[in-house]
């Protein structure tokens, strides 16, 4: 569904949280919440913006070490090189950050088969060769008339890792569990999933994982099992389902941002006016400009929560104003800014900053390689006469288009309540290692035959038509996978239904509304002969796009296919 979008450090005050699911899918309701130590996450203790720093947006609940000073804070930095949390090897890859899928609830998590239905999911292929648990067949579909008994057979001889996540992850046994959920009068529908959304997932442990921890490099078999690149990330990500970290700003549950009568923005709760940009100015500016420390942002205001690595950013515009042009900038009126009494000096500043928004899971590292996103900030930042930054208010056109809160991850959550606990990080890091090591003896994927098309294809917007882009493949061979590399722009990718077609028949669905508002999709989909129902390669092969939404257009800019045989 799309949104309307207007417009050497310390960890300070506090020493962890536990993240709970939240959002790119990330959130199993609206319920969820980060949770601080203590009681301090609560409404009242935490609140919103204000007009100056409160409680949940002072700086110093990230670090005690910050510079607030304005001309001492970088106007660009980016991540760099940050500590993996592991700190058994130096970091020496060029990427700092690595994409992946979220694992979409909707699809099974990490206990998705996703290289096809013959192929175990990450979690089965981890329960045989480290929990001794040979496992079943999964069944078909996740929802439907036969869902309950289907999934309760599978939870009867599934490992217990893949048992786990199948019974307990995100609520997600709604899908099949026989009862109406969601209150429609249907059972298990496959419509809505009986209530569980499709952005539901594990951004909020991919985020982490891809800042702490390297990315696996190539498959490794262990203990008989092949694990590819794609399925070591899923198993890194679901331990980082619980994360230790420290936290900016407080969750927004309304995607409200409209003006009263009399044009102001007043019903706008405080908890969706952070995180302050004064704040978010000198967090940003000391953890990466100053001290390449990482930080994940849910870049989105209203109540969906989107955890992204935060890459870098820039100040495109940092100019001394009045206060008669802050307050048109904000949606005040009058000469004077009353804002904040403590500011002395007034800038109007638009800031651009760059994060990793995912991609789906592969057989190869991906890095950040076709992966950055920007999001442009419009605000006023607050400085006290000794030059130091003491708060901001957003710009009218930032009001519904900003940050909604910062944190720092630092690793893997002590605690493991709320987490698979079939799966083990010492034996998970055993992976990543063997499978960065330059002799694997093999297990890859190895390239074949490859077919491009040619020309490009416009998507028209909101059309069931859609947008095809074929190609042929003249001869005839037999192949047990297939690659489709595909290249699309658009500026909302979530509102994408992008097929693969051969001789006019769709034989799969590679990417179901998934992204959100993030641009463009440049991704490989990797398949198995019996995830395409064929082993024929010969024949005319298509991509087909779909925009399922209004307001965004794009363009199918190549297609292509590599067949292993």
């Amino acid at each position: 569904m799309k949104r309307t979008l207007l417009g050497g450090l310390g960890l300070g005050l506090l020493s962890s949280l536990a993240l709970a699911p939240l959002g790119a899918g990330c959130t199993a309701s609206s319920g969820d919440s980060l949770h601080l130590p203590g009681d301090i996450d609560d409404a009242d203790d935490v609140g919103g913006k204000g007009d100056a720093w409160d409680y949940g947006n002072d700086p110093r609940r990230l670090s005690q070490h910050l510079d607030y000073h304005l001309d001492a804070i970088p106007r660009s930095g980016k991540l760099d090189k940050p500590v993996w949390a592991a700190r058994t090897t130096p970091r020496t890859d060029d990427d700092p950050l690595w994409a992946d899928t979220y694992w979409p609830t909707v699809e099974g998590s990490t206990n998705a088969r996703w290289q096809g239905h013959a192929i175990k999911s990450p979690l089965e292929k981890y329960d045989t060769a480290f929990n001794g648990a040979a496992g079943c067949e999964q069944p078909a579909q996740r929802c439907g008339d036969t869902a309950k008994a289907d999934w309760d057979q599978y939870m009867a001889c599934a490992g217990p890792a893949a048992k786990w996540h199948t019974a307990n992850f995100q609520g997600s046994r709604r899908m099949y569990d026989g009862v109406d959920n969601d209150g429609d009068g249907q059972v298990d529908e496959c419509g809505d999933h009986d209530g569980i959304a499709g952005w539901w997932g594990l951004c909020h442990s991919w985020s982490p994982a891809a800042i702490l921890e390297p990315e696996p490099k190539h498959a490794v078999v262990y203990n008989g099992e092949t694990f590819e690149v794609g399925d070591i990330k899923a198993l890194i990500i679901t331990l980082y389902d619980k994360t230790d970290a420290v936290m900016l700003g407080g969750r927004c549950n309304t995607n409200d941002f409209t003006r009263d009568a009399n044009g102001d923005y007043s019903n706008i709760p405080a908890e969706c006016q952070d995180v302050n940009p004064g704040a978010l100015h000198v967090i940003l500016g000391n953890f990466l400009g100053i001290n390449d420390q990482a930080l994940v942002e849910d870049r989105t205001a209203d109540d969906e929560v989107w955890n992204q690595p935060v890459q870098g950013y820039d100040v495109l515009k940092q100019d001394l104003v009045d206060g008669k042009r802050a307050n048109a900038c904000i949606g005040d009126s009058g000469e004077t800014y009353t804002r904040n009494a403590a500011a002395k000096d007034l800038y109007e500043v638009k800031m651009r900053v760059h994060y990793l928004f995912e991609g789906y899971a592969s057989t190869e590292p991906v890095g950040m390689q076709g992966h950055l996103g920007t999001d442009d900030y419009h605000y006023i930042l607050e400085v006290s006469s000794d030059g130091k930054i003491v708060g901001g208010t957003y710009c009218t056109d930032s009001i519904g288009h900003h940050p909604d809160f910062l944190w720092a991850p630092t690793g893997v959550s002590s605690s493991s309540y709320g987490r698979n606990p079939s799966v083990a990080l010492d034996k998970v890091r055993t992976l990543i290692n063997l499978s960065r090591e330059d002799d694997h003896g093999g297990g890859g994927t190895t390239e074949g035959r490859s077919y491009e098309a040619t020309g490009t294809a416009a998507i028209p917007d909101n059309d069931p038509a859609g947008a095809t882009l074929a190609l042929d493949v003249p001869d005839s061979f037999t192949f047990t996978g297939v690659s489709a590399t595909v290249d699309i722009t658009h500026t909302w990718r979530g509102d994408l239904v992008v097929e693969l077609l051969k001789d006019g028949a769709t034989v799969k669905v590679l990417s179901d509304k998934a992204g959100g508002s993030a641009d463009d999709l440049e991704e490989t989909f990797t398949l198995s002969a019996a995830d395409v129902g064929t082993s024929a390669a010969a024949g005319t092969w298509a991509l087909k796009v779909t925009d399922t939404a209004a307001q965004d257009t794009g363009t199918i800019n190549s297609f292509k296919l590599t067949f292993t045989e």
